[in-house]
C-alpha cells in the first residue's frame, strides 16, 4: 500500500454533519428509566396476577362452601317439611282416633237383657281414620228394635250410621255399618 493513502486516513477531518443537541444525551437516561419503570410495572402486574388467582380460588372455595351449606339447608328444610307432613297426618289420625270405649259402652247399654251380643268389632280405616267400621252379631227376639236403640245411642256420641246392612244367619243377626263422626 501506498503511504499517501495511509497518511490521508490519519488526517483530521472536518465534520460534515452537525452534532446532536446536548439535550439528546438524556435519551439513554430516559431509556433506562423507562426500562426500570417497565420492569417495576411488570413485576407488580405479576404479583397482582398471583394475588388475583389466589383470591379467585378462595372465592370459588367460598362459593362451593356456601352452595354446600345451601344444599344442606334445602335438604334439612325438605326433611322438616316431610316431618311436618307426617306429623300433620298423625295429628289427623289422632283427631279421628277418638277413644272407642264410650262407643262400646253405649252399645252395651242400649241392648236389653234378653238380647245377647256375641261379637262387636270396631275397625278404623287408614284412609279416613275418623270413620269406624262397626260389626255387631246379635242373638234375640227383638233385634230390629235393639239395632234402632244402638243407632240412637251412637247418635248421642255424635256418630251416625252410614250404609247400614243387616244379614240374618239363623238366630244371629249380623249388622255392618260405617260410623261417621258428625261435626260439633
Amino acid at each position: 500500500m501506498n503511504e499517501y493513502l495511509c497518511h490521508d486516513f490519519k488526517t483530521p477531518r472536518v465534520d460534515t454533519s452537525r452534532r446532536l443537541p446536548s439535550s439528546f444525551r438524556a435519551i439513554p437516561a430516559i431509556f433506562y428509566a423507562a426500562l426500570v419503570g417497565c420492569a417495576y410495572v411488570m413485576t407488580m402486574d405479576y404479583f397482582h396476577y398471583k394475588k388475583a388467582l389466589a383470591q379467585k380460588t378462595e372465592a370459588e372455595e367460598r362459593k362451593k362452601a356456601s352452595e354446600a351449606q345451601r344444599d344442606s339447608f334445602k335438604n334439612e328444610k325438605s326433611d322438616l317439611e316431610s316431618e311436618a307432613t307426617k306429623a300433620e297426618k298423625v295429628a289427623q289420625w289422632m283427631e279421628g282416633a277418638r277413644n272407642i270405649q264410650p262407643i262400646a259402652v253405649k252399645i252395651a247399654r242400649a241392648v236389653q237383657t234378653e238380647t245377647r251380643i256375641t261379637q262387636v268389632a270396631l275397625e278404623r280405616s287408614e284412609q279416613v281414620p275418623a270413620n269406624l267400621a262397626l260389626t255387631i252379631h246379635l242373638n234375640g227376639s227383638k233385634v230390629s228394635s235393639e239395632l234402632a236403640a244402638i243407632e240412637s245411642a251412637l247418635g248421642q256420641l255424635l256418630y251416625r250410621s252410614y250404609s247400614p246392612q243387616q244379614t240374618k244367619n239363623g238366630d244371629v243377626v249380623e249388622y255392618h255399618s260405617t260410623l261417621v263422626r258428625q261435626a260439633d
